[in-house]
């Protein structure tokens, strides 16, 4: 057993557990924190709960080319990006992803500890935050169990080890075990359902905020991860409702500024910022060959494209200012996963026509041709193609890139200096698909189970 302060305090929260135990233990003078309702209410639109999706994942993927990593990379940025074991040997900051994902957990659970004693707010409204302290925990969760532990496997998920569940703001208590990866998804599941009743119907005025919508997005891509695909369809279907939210055509605007605020976007079913928002990435040569020339994507989002011959590494650059990229869930990633689920059943037509309710606002509308298999292997193809598109630099490729490793789909990914000579590889089924427990967790935790080097 773990003391919590060592794995709030010391690693997750080491530059927040002030604030954090400020808002929990202690009243200022002349100012009261997390005392009513509206208190509770007003938190959760905090910065640090409304980004929750680190930059770095981008950096994991295999669609990023860094060119300028130097001879000897020490920023942890870099060394992310080259799948090094550790990304930083400094245990008094808090490591990257873990220390984000569990300052939210700690966020999260101080308003599921306080809520009920709140003031000045009716029991609806105290259930209704408590809803979406739940969705909000149990979205840091599947990123957790998604880094930190192997893909989900039925015949070993029972055993394999994940990450420790915590419930409590008490940094006396012990903390419990690494639960395995099933206790994981269970509680992920469980926390969800037990929100739903009281959440509301939707968060059409502000998307950052917990709905059933959001909920039900979020359990889509949880059955998506642990291969439950029919599971994942019903709740994909479940999250747009009977009448979806439109695409936004790229056809109708002029420019990505004309892409409405996160916060309102109808396609955005749950919205969450990024760490570093305004980020710019860097593509491999190969990933944007992937793009046809007509894709709008190209023009919206994507710099330096020049006449699309790519013939030089580390020019053209993926650029969400303007219309930040959603690390959240979306109506494209929902009829995605609708596509796959059917791909993979059989069920082509239905998996065609997903894909081209997208494709059609993604093409100048004078050259669109709509995509047409009875391939299977094609279908899939194409299916898995524009997730990789459609999806670019929102975190979740490398998630995607341990499922395909699992099936035995992923082949050596590379990393190359500027002079193009071989710096680092990502071997199929290696090791760092697994992230490793960082230094500054085993450091305050020596007994903790490591993962596989």
């Amino acid at each position: 057993m773990y003391n919590k302060w060592k794995i709030y305090g010391l690693v997750a929260l080491l530059t927040a557990t002030t604030s954090c135990k400020k808002y929990l233990d202690v009243e200022p003078v002349g100012k009261t924190i997390l005392t009513n309702v509206s208190d509770y209410d007003l938190f959760l639109n905090s910065q640090d709960l409304t980004s929750s999706g680190a930059r770095e994942l981008n950096l994991l993927a295999d669609d990023v080319d860094v060119t300028t990593i130097p001879a000897t990379p020490d920023r942890p940025e870099d060394l992310v990006y080259l799948w090094a074991n550790q990304y930083s040997t400094d245990t008094k900051v808090p490591p990257a992803f873990w220390g984000k994902h569990y300052g939210n957990i700690y966020r999260y659970n101080a308003v599921l500890v306080g809520i009920d004693k709140a003031g000045n707010g009716t029991e609806k409204d105290k259930r209704r935050i408590r809803a979406e302290a739940l969705l909000g925990r149990a979205f840091e969760y599947l990123y957790l169990v998604n880094l930190y532990a192997k893909p989900y496997n039925a015949a070993t998920a029972a055993k394999d080890p994940a990450v420790p569940f915590m419930t409590s703001v008490d940094i006396s208590a012990e903390t419990p075990r690494r639960s395995t990866v099933a206790e994981i998804y269970d509680r992920i599941i469980s926390d969800i359902n037990a929100a739903i009743p009281d959440l509301p119907a939707d968060n059409a005025t502000n998307r950052f905020r917990g709905a059933v919508t959001a909920a039900n997005s979020v359990l889509a891509r949880v059955y998506l991860y642990t291969g439950r695909y029919e599971e994942a369809t019903k709740y994909a279907r479940l999250s747009l409702g009977d009448n979806p939210p439109a695409i936004l055509d790229y056809n109708t605007i002029a420019n990505k500024s004309a892409i409405p605020n996160m916060a309102i976007r109808p396609f955005d079913l749950y919205a969450r910022y990024s760490t570093n928002a305004s980020m710019k990435e860097y593509p491999t040569i190969a990933f944007l060959k992937m793009f046809d020339v007509s894709d709008l994507r190209l023009k919206l989002f994507y710099e330096n494209t020049g006449d699309y011959s790519y013939p030089k590494r580390g020019v053209v650059a993926f650029n969400p200012s303007g219309a930040v990229t959603n690390f959240g869930t979306s109506v494209e990633e929902m009829k995605l996963i609708i596509a796959e689920a059917a791909a993979r059943g059989g069920r082509l037509p239905e998996a065609l026509a997903q894909v081209n309710d997208i494709r059609k606002c993604r093409i100048k509308k004078e050259v669109y041709q709509p995509l047409s298999s009875a391939d299977a292997d094609e279908v899939m193809g194409f299916v898995m193609r524009e997730r990789r598109l459609e999806l670019a630099y929102k975190g979740l490729r490398w998630i995607d890139m341990r499922r395909l490793d699992a099936e035995n789909k992923m082949t050596v990914v590379y990393r190359y200096d500027a002079n193009n000579k071989t710096i680092a590889t990502l071997a199929p089924h290696g090791a760092r698909y697994t992230l490793q427990i960082p230094l500054a967790v085993l450091q305050f935790n020596p007994d903790m189970p490591r993962n596989d080097d």
